[in-house]
């Protein structure tokens, strides 16, 4: 995998690397590692020069530790001078993909839309209204290679690159006075919705008040329903004992019918003479005629029985109002469905039931002349106790209030020749404001003269270090050369001392073995 991504890299960027196939990549010779190498470093840095150091292994480590390789240290000499064999080459093949991964992403981490790295950034193109860490050294740094560039050409003055660095301070000062301002804005409008806020009831405290509210509504609700559901019931029943009745009614008029058929066919089936006829056709005219009166007060009774019934019904209907209205009002003053001290004991709610045939069973509940009426007299009177004692305080707090509003128009009597003093004080204050704004002005004018000549003699002690730091360099130059003559000339004289002392004891030697001869010769003669 690893091999396949460096082959294909090297095949994209057109690596001039002869005969490279991927088998290379698997036993590479010394040379072809060394020519992958300096490829791909090239390829990070076109600048670098290779030969920094006399042997390749120790200029590819310390180019392995300026790039910052995490594994340098498990990279040795003796596998970078043999990178071929099979103990060294995956590590320095997971080296050279490294290397190639680096290759590869560093053409985005130069492109200002996917990295924003400031130091990337010519310093014309820095934004000032963003928070830069190391600003100040960024314009230091190019501040100091413009002027060094320019003290190389023989300038010694520099005012072009001093003003373009004032130029860039003091847009970085009103980016940050900006900023300063904005953020003093959205403070004192925090500040302002915090007051709002202490000043404010709590939405929570609001809330707790609407579900107290909700909570109550929903029991009264609740015991409304269940005394609808009651009512429902009881109607119910009524409708079922009426329906039971109609058809217990319809039953006897139909047994009725049955019997009046029976006996006229046995009428009919009796034999009669001519007087016992007509005497029973005047007996029936007879009770025809009874029957008829009967039938018009039958029909004078149920019409006056309908129309009782219909009042009655009337009645029913406000009775059953006048009680809806009477249990919607003990609900909302609270006397439902649980009454409040000292009533814990009476039920208040009734129940009307028109449908029962006993009149004194159609109101369930507490007897209301009885024990219901005294209760709510006896609330009223409380009721009125408690208003009385309110309007009592409620006239306390109005004397209290008007001697206070009394007590206030006096203060603020007494208080006018001091506001009188006031207003002369602030006038001298402003006075004093101003000549103290004055002499503020003159001074910031002064401290600002000051800085600038802080800064010409900052800027020609910079120029007067940067003259010293190339004197100095130069003198070491000079000093070196002279080393290195003066080791030279040690070293010559050396030799000829070293070669006098030589002849010296050559020349020793010659004599002393002419002498030697000659008192030999001398002895012999």
């Amino acid at each position: 995998m690893m091999q396949r991504e460096i082959f294909d890299y090297l095949t994209l960027q057109r690596c001039g690397i002869p005969n490279l196939a991927l088998k290379t990549l698997q036993t590479p010779t010394n040379r072809e590692f060394h020519l992958i190498f300096q490829f791909l470093i090239t390829d990070i840095d076109p600048s670098y020069v290779f030969g920094r150091e006399k042997k390749p292994e120790d200029e590819i480590i310390l180019l392995l530790r300026d790039l910052r390789y995490p594994l340098v240290d498990t990279i040795s000499k003796t596998s970078l001078a043999a990178p071929g064999s099979s103990s060294a080459w995956p590590t320095l093949l997971a080296m050279l993909h490294w290397l190639v991964t680096i290759a590869k992403e560093l053409p985005k981490w130069l492109d200002p839309d996917i990295c924003n790295d400031y130091n990337l950034l010519p310093i014309e193109e820095l934004p000032f209204d963003v928070e830069i860490p190391n600003f100040p050294e960024l314009i230091t740094s190019e501040y100091v290679f413009n002027a060094y560039a320019q003290y190389m050409y023989g300038h010694d003055e520099f005012r072009e690159q001093d003003m373009e660095l004032e130029n860039m301070v003091e847009r970085k000062n009103e980016a940050v006075v900006q900023r300063c301002d904005e953020a003093e804005t959205r403070i004192r409008e925090l500040r302002t919705e915090i007051e709002k806020l202490k000043v404010q009831p709590s939405e929570l405290v609001a809330l707790d008040r609407e579900h107290q509210k909700c909570l109550t509504d929903l029991d009264k609700l609740s015991g409304l329903i269940e005394e609808r559901e009651a009512k429902f019931k009881k109607n119910r029943d009524v409708v079922e004992t009426l329906n039971s009745r109609l058809l217990a009614q319809e039953q006897e008029i139909a047994d009725l019918n049955q019997e009046h058929e029976s006996i006229l066919a046995r009428i009919a089936s009796q034999g009669v003479t001519d007087e016992e006829a007509a005497r029973m056709n005047a007996e029936r005219d007879r009770l025809k005629r009874v029957h008829e009166e009967l039938l018009a007060k039958a029909s004078l009774s149920l019409r006056a029985a309908g129309d009782v019934e219909i009042l009655s019904e009337k009645r029913a209907n406000e009775v059953d109002a006048l009680a809806s209205k009477y249990t919607n009002l003990i609900y909302n003053t609270g006397f439902a469905p649980r009454p409040p001290e000292p009533f814990q004991s009476i039920n208040f709610q009734v129940e009307f039931n028109p449908a029962t045939e006993n009149p004194s069973e159609m109101v369930k509940g507490a007897n209301m002349r009885e024990v219901i009426h005294p209760a709510m007299r006896k609330a009223l009177e409380m009721t009125s106790s408690a208003r009385v004692e309110l309007e009592n305080e409620k006239l306390e707090e109005d004397n209290t209030l008007d001697r206070l509003t009394q007590e206030c128009e006096g203060m603020m009597e007494d208080a006018e020749p001091k506001e009188n003093q006031l207003r002369v004080l602030q006038k001298r204050y402003e006075d004093l404001k101003r000549t103290v704004g004055a002499e503020t002005a003159a001074a910031n004018a002064e401290a600002g003269k000051l800085e600038r000549d802080i800064g010409e003699i900052q800027a020609s002690v910079a120029q007067s270090k940067i003259a010293l730091q190339s004197r100095k360099e130069r003198l070491e130059v000079e000093y070196t050369d002279v080393m290195r003559k003066t080791e030279h000339l040690k070293e010559e004289t050396k030799d000829k001392i070293s070669f006098e002392c030589n002849q010296m004891v050559n020349f020793k030697r010659d004599v002393t073995k002419l002498l030697e001869d000659l008192v030999l010769f001398a002895r012999d003669n």
